[in-house]
């Protein structure tokens, strides 16, 4: 599929922001205002774009089912494991 490589890009980025607010954080590293806005921006848009493709990906489940264990629906399907 194709969303699966970007997907994977996004968590890349996703590591790399968070490698480079942990330093900024720990003081060994300086970084401005507005790189602290960009790198904000730039993980709000990669979360977004990883929630489109994750809802792409995986739809989701419709209650009743959404609330119910593995074992309550396979007993309701009426197959045994």
């Amino acid at each position: 599929m194709e969303n699966e490589p970007r997907i994977s890009e996004l968590f890349d980025e996703l590591d790399f922001i968070i490698s480079i607010a942990n330093n900024i954080h720990a003081g060994s590293l300086f970084a401005s205002e507005s790189i602290r806005k960009k790198l904000l921006i730039k993980t709000i848009d990669n979360l977004r774009e990883i929630d489109v493709i994750r809802h792409s990906l995986n739809p989701q489940i419709p209650e009743p089912w959404a609330s119910m264990s593995a074992d309550e629906i396979i007993k309701g399907l009426g197959v045994y494991k």
